[in-house]
């Protein structure tokens, strides 16, 4: 499920955390990303806002996050750095070695998937990741990657739908 703006600052309440303004500027950073951030990006990212901000507090944060389920992480997209994303619906990730970027693509199959899996296993589902791993072969130059956020203008790439549904 998407995270709302409150629900981050939320869960690291119940965490027993004290809300400091970095913390809330960290949940607010990683709720308007849809690019898969990494520690170092969103580090880089708020600094600008808190300049006494240090790399422990956000990894701690996003620490404290992932225990919580309310964000999940992802391996390298090629650029050997854990990315975050606050989206936990069942989804599927795509990402590019290329530019190192992540997006995700929301697909019915994903859903029937857990369903084929839980049904396998007689037991509910409690994570699961899809990832596929591309190369920009249509330019050489990463920052013209057609999976880019920035560039597609898109916060997430939708499948489009088969004959049978």
């Amino acid at each position: 499920m998407h995270r709302t703006k409150s629900g981050l600052p939320a869960a690291l309440k119940q965490a027993g955390l004290r809300m400091t303004p970095q913390r809330m500027a960290i949940c607010e950073a990683l709720s308007q990303r849809f690019d898969h951030p990494t520690a170092q990006s969103l580090y880089d990212q708020v600094k600008q806002i808190y300049p006494s901000l240090s790399l422990t507090t956000v990894y701690q944060t996003l620490d404290t996050l992932l225990k919580l389920g309310a964000i999940t992480s992802l391996g390298s997209a090629g650029d050997d750095t854990i990315h975050f994303e606050v989206n936990t619906d069942p989804h599927i990730n795509l990402a590019c070695l290329t530019c190192h970027r992540i997006c995700d693509l929301e697909s019915s199959a994903i859903r029937e998937l857990e369903r084929e899996v839980q049904e396998a296993i007689g037991s509910k589902v409690l994570s699961g990741r899809v990832v596929y791993y591309s190369e920009c072969l249509e330019h050489s130059d990463p920052r013209a990657c057609r999976w880019n956020p920035a560039i597609a203008g898109q916060q997430a790439i939708t499948s489009s739908p088969t004959e049978e549904e």
